[in-house]
């Protein structure tokens, strides 16, 4: 067997995995635009219109109010493909989907609600559409440039040129990902951060956008137009008097970065100094050369053991919770000197905390079958709640066992592979999963199509052999609580840059941590960028077989209602196990995590009859009725001529069925006697 040989191919897209801002791959911002001259013809209906209030808001006191918007709308903006007409070689913009854009603004105004400054900005058509040649631009000519002389560039027009002296401008990654990128703000030429101070201008009501997507050797590129007529009119009202990133508060660590920054209206900062300590002890830090003209004035400094311009530098972050005092003194504002101190305090959003309380549900456990059985839910702290979603699905058996032999019948495949998912097991042990080769730069999976319900002695245990692997190619077993919205490893296995394993290796997972909670499950071959085999030999990259479930329900026949209250009328349709659970929902569209789930077994409830009043035609009475709810095999028609006498079976009446399962009738003869009726089962 020949040694498979690593090639090293360097991937120039952001990527973000798994709810992780750790942009990857190489992505250039060039330098901030400059900040305009003449607001007259900008955007914003006259120089200083009214200032727009509302949008997003977030009480950064509140860990898990904090929390909640990172994870219900921040990550709402990831992996939503740009399906745009755009072609680059071309020279053709063209436009991309409404719903792209729309997360790229969802964005702009999640920083700028986590910041404390209004976040209800909009995007003007014709801005975007200038954005839009400007990003092309870029894209074609594999460069950035705001303003200057436009020679030996392809794609130039008016519309291009105008956006790019007045927008961002990110080569490498668009959308959502460039938003993330401005306020990154990394490269030895934004010790300013000015990309950043566009992004979290107060005044700033209307911006626009303009993406194009990778195209065979032309990179991604973003234009955000960050200028329109409110540029240095009156400041609105603002959580704090100044303006930080990170702010003062809970900050999810994903969105701290290594420049920390400092902005005060009409103060000046030239002569402030910034110092920050961690648990009592002091973080040395470097200033940057204080430079006014992007947006608000501002300091920025950054821990000196860090590495500011590249884009792989992460502010460090060891789990859990840790809180900075930062103290800013010498700040001159109105001829006065003032000091400003205040505490961010880092955090795992993954991770619940002290103020965290699922919605617990209320009710009966063994609700009726075909009967409505109402429920109830605690209400959700969150003040930005405006209603509630309820889960139902069936429980049933999801123990499973399964290997290769049975294809991929219990599996979902992702991406399509161009090499066979099914091959024979390194060893001639049989036939085996594999993942390999990542040419196509993106992880290979497998994902078991059950939506499991773990309990505490929820097993997942499975044989792997990781043969040749680079380093950068990563062996994960990944379970997701937010039915795919985010993923979290349970289990790594880095390759070794060399052969690996040679035998299969058997691996016990539990997943007892997950008890009651709604669980997906995958195989994830990762990578994203550095060294791989290229091979789909079986001795190279992944290989699974004998994948076995055990002591886990999984859910069937999901079916999700969106309600105003915390009330809700559960009607199952057949007896057997179900799973309830409910959460609330922010800002009209996003859904938080699901609360306690509530376990519950359908009965056959007592059968309730609705009787219609009788029908006399000539010598014959005919009395109709439902089966309103319950179960029922056989009825009896019973009737007396005094209501306070003894009722008496009629054994002479004819029972037909008008619609099965539900109406019926019975025919008697019409006696001389006045005659009262009612049916009984059984």
């Amino acid at each position: 067997m020949q040694k498979a040989k690593p090639i090293q191919i360097t991937l120039f897209l952001a990527i973000f995995l798994c709810g992780s801002d750790s942009l990857r791959g190489q992505v250039t911002l060039g330098d901030a635009p400059h900040a305009p001259k003449d607001v007259s013809g900008l955007p914003g209906g006259g120089p200083h219109p009214k200032v727009v209030t509302g949008g997003f808001n977030v009480d950064l006191t509140s860990r898990e109010q904090v929390r909640e918007f990172y994870r219900a709308v921040y990550t709402s903006s990831d992996g939503v493909p740009i399906n745009s007409t755009a072609v680059t070689a071309a020279c053709i913009p063209g436009t991309n989907s409404p719903l792209f854009a729309s997360v790229t603004l969802r964005r702009i105004n999640w920083f700028r609600a986590l910041a404390g400054i209004p976040a209800s900005l909009t995007f003007d058509a014709g801005e975007s559409t200038e954005d839009q040649a400007a990003a092309l631009m870029m894209s074609e000519h594999n460069g950035l440039q705001h303003v200057g002389d436009w020679t030996g560039w392809n794609c130039v027009s008016s519309d291009g040129t105008n956006a790019a002296g007045n927008s961002n401008l990110a080569l490498g990654n668009s959308g959502p990902d460039a938003i993330s990128a401005y306020v990154w703000d990394f490269g030895a030429n934004n010790y300013e951060v000015g990309h950043r101070r566009w992004i979290l201008y107060p005044q700033t009501q209307i911006m626009g956008t303009g993406d194009v997507p990778p195209e065979n050797s032309y990179l991604p590129a973003n234009a955000t137009w960050v200028f329109d007529a409110n540029y240095g009119g009156p400041r609105p009202a603002t959580r704090t008097p100044f303006m930080a990133w990170p702010p003062a508060g809970y900050v999810p660590y994903q969105v701290v970065y290594p420049q920390w920054s400092f902005a005060l209206s009409n103060a000046d900062l030239s002569a402030a100094t910034v110092s920050m300590s961690s648990n009592g002890i002091a973080v040395p830090v470097t200033q940057q050369p204080y430079v006014p003209g992007y947006g608000e004035d501002t300091l920025v400094w950054y821990p000196s053991n860090l590495d500011p311009t590249a884009s792989q530098t992460a502010f460090p972050f060891g789990g859990t919770d840790t809180v900075y005092t930062v103290r800013v003194s010498n700040v001159m504002t109105s001829g006065a000197t003032n000091n400003f101190t205040y505490q961010v305090t880092v955090f795992d959003p993954a991770i619940t905390g002290p103020d965290y309380f699922p919605l617990i549900i209320s009710g009966t456990n063994q609700p009726s079958v075909n009967a409505g059985n109402p429920y109830s839910c605690t209400a959700a702290s969150n003040p930005n709640t405006t209603g509630y979603q309820w889960l139902t699905a069936q429980a049933t058996n999801g123990n499973l066992t399964d290997n290769a032999l049975n294809g991929s019948t219990n599996f979902i495949v992702s991406p399509a592979l161009d090499y066979p998912l099914i091959t024979n097991a390194p060893g001639g042990s049989g036939k085996c999963f594999h993942l390999t080769t990542h040419t196509n730069f993106v992880p290979h999976m497998i994902q078991l199509t059950e939506l499991l319900f773990p309990s505490n002695t929820t097993t997942v245990s499975f044989k792997s052999l990781l043969g040749y692997a680079s380093s950068d190619q990563v062996a994960r077993v990944q379970i997701s609580t937010d039915l795919g919205a985010s993923w979290q490893d349970i289990y790594t296995q880095a390759g070794t840059n060399g052969p690996g394993e040679t035998t299969f290796t058997p691996h016990t997972l539990s997943l007892s941590g997950y008890t009651g909670k709604n669980t997906l499950l995958r195989f994830n071959y990762d990578f994203s960028t550095g060294s791989y085999y290229s091979q789909i030999d079986p001795n190279v990259g992944w290989c699974l077989e004998t994948i076995v479930m055990t002591n886990t329900l999984q859910l069937l026949n999901l079916a999700t209602n969106s309600v105003n209250s915390t009330n809700f009328i559960f009607t199952p349709l057949q007896t057997g196990n179900y799973v309830l659970q409910s959460r609330g929902v922010i800002f009209n569209e996003f859904p938080l995590d699901f609360g306690t789930a509530k376990q519950v077994t359908a009965i056959a409830g007592p059968a309730v009859i609705n009787l219609n009043g009788p029908i006399i035609s000539g010598s014959q009475v005919t009395i109709n009725f439902t089966l309103a709810s319950g179960l029922a095999s056989t009825f009896h028609l019973l009737q007396v001529n005094q209501l306070n006498g003894a009722w008496k079976t009629n054994a002479s009446a004819v029972l037909a069925t008008n619609i099965p399962g539900s109406s019926y009738r019975f025919t008697t003869t019409n006696g001389s006697a006045a005659c009262f009726y009612r049916v009984q089962t059984p």
